[in-house]
């Protein structure tokens, strides 16, 4: 039986350690707080790290904080602490209990205001905090940086004995404690300085708790009370509104010291900024927690969670050629050999892409690949990423080719653009005739021997000098002596003899004709107006112009185009007409603004879409238009 006493009371000690244990891992409080994505992937925050009776746990390592990211174990980049001081309300809420006095005359409202004068007098030079001051007459002082600017407002003569107390006062001393810090990782405390309040407020307080916890304000209160002077509801609202919002609750009666402020200030004025660098990869909310190991154990954050929004980079080709025409090397031209397709010119193309990320979150490209008709024909793996060279050698017949570019991204998102139609010409030059027997003079000397064999097979035979042999020529004979098998003729209309020429049996080669274009876009130099780049074909019966890939055909890459900023339409008199789509810098024509309706353009004319500029001409140039001059006008009064 002794043994057995044993083994209950080791069992039962054990059951009592337990508890004990998981109280000392709990000892230390670490919150989470104020995630920032602005520079994602890296992610910053603040680490709130108190012990059990409410100090800063100082000096902690980098290796002293594992971030847990959505359950992934993330080591941090950065560990710092900081002094970012507290914003800190004292809310003076009076009433007839501040106005008892003691043996010296002195009233519990002067020993209060004497508690705080010293406490700013003692803190006087310091910049760290922002302090306010609430009274219940509706005064206020809001967010001095220096304490002494609340010591007018704290020896203003106040009617306590005549005061009703009301938690107005508490309501708006949270509204400056929410408002935003003048520095990061600022604490935010209230000192609550009430006499004891009608229980009817206990909803009101429940609000006030709530607002508070939310944006993370600590509230402190000092009861000023009588002994037996009130219910114990009261008092328990009073203790719990402290209690709930990580405060300290302390009676006043008068004949105690009042805490010093500095002993729940000071654990608010230092807090850890940290950074992590993010894994996550996908759009959406995003959960967060902290591991802290202290000499009290490992104590985990509550989880707090952000929302991340990652989308695809876009790429766009930028003005993509609509048309172009290989031919052969005019220094290379030979009457009678033609020169390889691969010698056409031109042989590349040089293409410019521009990759905007959707999200706002620029990031590093980590690919961008060309494909010509689905298949891939140029990729960059290392920058620059927005130039391709396009090999054209292997292209020797026309027709439309379809352009799409990819990107990917250091986060392994990868975004495609729409596909461009650019539509490749190849002029094969026409052969002379002297040339095209050259080309074909085996197949002409087999054709030549094979009818001079024919003429003398019909010439033999004509003479007679062979005489084929028919199969079954004697039974033929026979029956057409025999007058039952006779045929009886039936008359028919002679057959209308067709003529054929030996021209008509040749195959000439026929020399491809590829579609030209109606007229040309030649983009002018910022610096020199008569310096003009490489010619833009209009092929289609409308372009649009603009900035946006996916609205316009004729994409340009500067800030004053718009999305959709003009639109070229072919007239069917074989004319253009220019119409500026609704844009904030306007489309020009020889330096005048033209509106939505638009106007005829004509050879040679100027043409502005926001800031670039453009010469239009045509490829069968009509008239010209002509300078208007306009005489100066004068004003008659200043020259008569």
């Amino acid at each position: 039986m002794c043994n057995r006493s044993r083994g209950w009371l080791l069992f039962l000690a054990l059951l009592l350690l337990l508890p004990l244990s998981a109280n000392a891992q709990t000892a230390v409080n670490a919150e989470l707080t104020r995630l920032q994505t602005d520079g994602f992937p890296r992610i910053q925050a603040l680490l709130d790290l108190h012990g059990e009776q409410g100090q800063f746990i100082h000096g902690l390592e980098p290796g002293d904080v594992t971030v847990l990211e959505n359950g992934t174990s993330i080591p941090v980049e950065a560990l710092d602490e900081i002094r970012g001081g507290v914003q800190f309300v004292i809310a003076m809420n009076p009433g007839p209990p501040f106005a008892v006095q003691n043996s010296q005359a002195i009233s519990r409202l002067d020993q209060i205001v004497a508690a705080l004068v010293g406490w700013v007098r003692s803190r006087q030079g310091t910049t760290i905090d922002d302090l306010s001051l609430v009274n219940a007459d509706g005064t206020e002082i809001s967010h001095a940086a220096k304490p002494a600017d609340l010591l007018p407002q704290m020896l203003q003569e106040i009617d306590a004995r005549n005061a009703v107390p009301s938690p107005d006062v508490l309501s708006r001393a949270i509204n400056l404690a929410v408002d935003p810090t003048p520095r990061p990782g600022m604490g935010r405390a209230i000192l609550f300085i009430t006499p004891p309040l009608d229980p009817q407020v206990g909803p009101a307080l429940d609000n006030l708790v709530v607002q508070a916890n939310q944006a993370g304000v600590d509230i402190h209160v000092w009861m000023v009370s009588s002994p037996g002077g009130y219910s114990p509801q009261s008092a328990n609202q009073l203790q719990a509104l402290a209690e709930q919002t990580g405060g300290k609750f302390f009676n006043y009666t008068g004949d105690e010291t009042l805490p010093a402020l500095e002993e729940f200030l000071e654990p608010l004025r230092s807090v850890y900024t940290l950074s992590y660098l993010s894994q996550v990869r996908g759009s959406g909310s995003q959960q967060v927690v902290a591991q802290v190991n202290t000499s009290a154990g490992q104590v985990e954050t509550p989880p707090e969670s952000y929302e991340i929004e990652l989308l695809p980079p876009d790429p766009a080709f930028i003005a993509p050629p609509l048309e172009i025409t290989r031919k052969p090397p005019e220094d290379d031209l030979d009457p009678t050999t033609d020169p390889p397709v691969e010698q056409y010119l031109p042989q590349k193309q040089p293409l410019e892409i521009l990759v905007s990320f959707p999200d706002e979150r620029m990031r590093l490209l980590t690919r961008t690949s060309l494909f010509v008709n689905g298949v891939l024909e140029a990729e960059n793996r290392q920058p620059p990423f927005d130039l391709f060279t396009w090999d054209l050698t292997d292209i020797t017949a026309s027709g439309p080719y379809a352009l799409r570019v990819e990107a990917e991204d250091s986060f392994g998102l990868v975004g495609s653009s729409i596909e461009n139609i650019t539509q490749i010409n190849v002029e094969l030059p026409a052969q002379p005739p002297l040339a095209w027997l050259t080309h074909n003079l085996p197949v002409i000397s087999g054709l030549v021997v094979l009818l001079a064999g024919a003429v003398l097979l019909m010439v033999l035979v004509i003479g007679g000098k062979i005489r084929p042999t028919i199969p079954g020529r004697g039974s033929a004979a026979r029956r057409r002596k025999d007058p039952v098998t006779q045929p009886v003729p039936v008359a028919r209309e002679p057959a209308p003899r067709q003529r054929s020429s030996w021209a008509d049996r040749l195959h000439w080669p026929q020399r491809h004709t590829a579609p030209h274009a109606y007229a040309f876009l030649s983009r002018i130099s910022e610096t020199d107006e008569q310096t003009m780049n490489t010619p833009i074909p209009i092929t289609s019966e409308e372009v649009t112009l603009g900035s946006d890939p996916r609205q316009s055909m004729l994409v340009l890459n500067d800030p004053s185009v718009e999305p959709l900023h003009a639109r070229l339409t072919h007239l069917e008199n074989g004319g253009f007409r220019l119409a500026d789509q609704g844009s904030v810098a306007g489309t020009w024509v020889n330096y005048t603004p033209i509106s939505q309706e638009g106007i005829n353009l004509e050879h040679g004319d100027l043409v502005h879409v926001g800031r670039i500029g453009f010469r239009f001409t045509l490829r069968q140039p009509g008239q010209t238009r002509k300078p208007v001059v306009k005489p100066l006008q004068t004003d008659p009064e200043r020259n008569p």
